[in-house]
């Protein structure tokens, strides 16, 4: 650790550009008086550690930044860059930590908690009979030969930030510690649990953080709480907990991909379904029907998310996936959601007309909750009665009335809009047109006055007349009460940070389907793969739209029962945007790429 504590520290990053002579006098300057601050804090935080704070922790915290580099002017020198520069001064491969990519029986067994924490080491994965361990010291070719001698393997040294090792030792020793020690002994409270009862839809339950957990608390609701924060952390969209025949996975579901998390012990996987059933106030003895809840927990002071849940007997036991809907991203601002100029100005009006229906279609996962969510938070006010109708209600929102569909006592689309006219509505939101009666009550609530917003599983706008007239009503009746129809799929955007132009010919984009002029030479983007988006080239993703306004000449092809096929010719001629024309625009704009639009849209 001599290395990290000493001024060679602010030597090696003038010597590299990465600090100026003006920056290493301020920082010999500051060094005392800020290693007391540090310890100060330390103390106040219970930080114990006889290494902290050295040179890294002390000139990170000054918040110093570039100032002699044209290309990374302004950027922090924070503890990622000082170690980057350290491990190209001492010639050691230098990694940003992703959980995801660790072996979690690797890391845990390998050594202790204490010795991982003491030293600033990380056992992350075996490959080729050669162990991976993250160091923070570069200087610590001692402890890495004990480490050898007593697990007899040989191990390839990698260069990370201390927080990275940290962070991961807590999450991963205390998960497998809850996850050992349930194993050998689970037991389930189910009493004096202090979660707060919201509603009959809902069940508010704060989740502890990695300080607030004790060992008075059990081990399996460690285990539980800590999914949940690790999803959090990690952005998923879903959780699922599959039972196999030896053991039982945990994936997360991240930017429309799922990855492997855990490979837990058979014999836990009950009792963590139990526990989470129990959150979700399900009958926790049945195992062998399909169950649907919902929890919403407290991630931190202020946030709050909701997690629809639902379990089913698959062979080996019950298979348990949770939804997690976030606010942040459920109820988000129209003009941000990737709309073109033409889309966004007909979607707002349709957004602020008077009466009739607009159907949003794609297939599940396309992101429609999002834009009818997002659609009624815009135009909900005080003056305004908006009823959703939903199976589930996905997001509990405090400024519409959701009612929830319930089959089991007969509470199904068609019985709440007999009777949801009563309650005076301005808007209704229909979560689904499924039959030709919730149909026929859509068109009834739209021809009195109202503004009705569902959706269709259909695959383009055009499909959702046809599929309106297959479910039995009559074409003057849609012909009269539908404003327009719009699809979407959502794509993933290429990863901000590893980002690269590269040309290609019009010719080759030609040939799979793109308009574009022959001899043209194309610059388009790609992500090259990083720590930031785990190697994919990905992260995040945006919709794409096909928004189809009904006009004059349209109305008059419903009425003669033409195909959709001859309907999107004339949507086109007048205007509208395909699926795959939206796409190819964020392909060009840099947002996403040509395969991820080939993967998504058909032709």
């Amino acid at each position: 650790m001599q290395f990290l504590q000493s001024e060679q520290l602010s030597t090696l990053l003038l010597k590299l550009g990465v600090i100026t002579q003006k920056q290493k006098e301020f920082i010999e300057q500051e060094r005392s008086k800020q290693r007391h601050k540090l310890l100060r804090q330390a103390a106040k935080e219970g930080i114990r550690d006889k290494n902290y704070p050295d040179m890294v922790d002390i000139i990170s915290s000054l918040k110093l930044t570039i100032q002699n580099s044209k290309r990374a002017q302004g950027r922090p020198i924070d503890e990622e860059l000082i170690m980057r520069a350290v491990a190209k001064e001492k010639k050691l491969p230098f990694r940003k930590l992703d959980p995801l990519e660790l072996d979690m029986e690797v890391a845990t067994t390998t050594v202790s908690k204490n010795f991982a924490i003491l030293q600033s080491v990380l056992p992350l994965k075996i490959e080729n009979g050669i162990m991976e361990m993250a160091v923070y010291n570069p200087d610590c070719q001692v402890v890495l030969d004990d480490i050898e001698k007593t697990n007899q393997i040989k191990i390839t040294p990698i260069l990370a930030t201390r927080s990275d090792i940290r962070r991961i030792i807590n999450e991963f020793f205390g998960f497998q510690r809850s996850i050992s020690a349930a194993e050998d002994q689970f037991s389930l409270d189910k009493d004096g649990d202090s979660s707060l009862d919201i509603s009959n839809l809902e069940r508010f339950i704060n989740i502890s953080n990695s300080q607030e957990i004790t060992s008075s608390d059990q081990h399996i609701k460690r285990a539980v709480n800590h999914l949940f924060h690790y999803a959090l952390d990690q952005r998923a969209s879903d959780i699922h907990i599959e039972p196999k025949r030896e053991l039982s996975l945990v994936r997360f579901r991240i930017d429309g991909l799922l990855h492997t998390i855990y490979r837990l012990p058979k014999a836990v996987h009950s009792a963590l379904v139990s526990r989470i059933k129990f959150l979700a106030r399900l009958d926790i003895a049945e195992k062998r029907r399909p169950q649907d809840g919902r929890i919403k927990i407290g991630a931190g002071s202020t946030k709050e998310v909701e997690i629809r849940l639902s379990t089913i007997p698959v062979s080996f036991g019950e298979k348990v996936v949770m939804r997690i809907l976030d606010s942040d991203v459920m109820f988000r601002n129209i003009d941000e959601m990737g709309f073109n100029t033409r889309d966004l100005k007909i979607y707002k009006e349709f957004m602020h007309a008077p009466h009739g229906i607009i159907l949003v279609t794609g297939p599940t996962g396309s992101g429609k909750s999002t834009t009818l969510y997002s659609t009624l938070k815009e135009i909900a006010t005080p003056e305004k009665n908006v009823i959703t109708v939903e199976d589930p209600v996905e997001m509990v929102h405090e400024e519409f009335n959701q009612i929830s569909v319930q089959p089991a006592i007969d509470v199904t689309f068609a019985s709440i809009l007999r009777n949801i006219l009563r309650q005076d509505p301005d808007i209704i939101m229909i979560g689904e047109i499924r039959d030709e009666e919730t149909a026929a009550y859509a068109v009834q609530a739209a021809m009195t006055g109202h503004l009705v917003f569902s959706t269709l599983h259909t695959n383009d706008a055009a499909s959702s007349v046809i599929r309106l007239r297959d479910l039995g009503l009559q074409p003057f009746l849609i012909a009269s009460t539908l404003l327009g129809c719009m699809a979407q799929r959502l794509v993933k955007t290429i990863c901000p940070a590893c980002k690269e132009q590269f040309k290609v010919q019009s010719e080759e984009m030609a040939r799979i389907g793109f308009p574009v002029q022959a001899g043209e030479e194309l610059i388009l983007s790609r992500g090259k793969g990083c720590e930031n988006c785990r190697g994919t080239g990905y992260k995040g993703r945006c919709g794409i739209f096909e928004v189809l306004p009904l006009s004059s000449t349209l109305k008059e092809m419903i009425a003669t029962k033409n195909s959709s096929l001859d309907m999107k010719k004339i949507a086109i001629q007048e205007g509208m945007t395909t699926l795959r024309q939206d796409a190819w625009q964020k392909v060009l704009q840099g947002i996403t790429t040509w395969e991820e639009v080939l993967r998504v849209t058909s032709q």
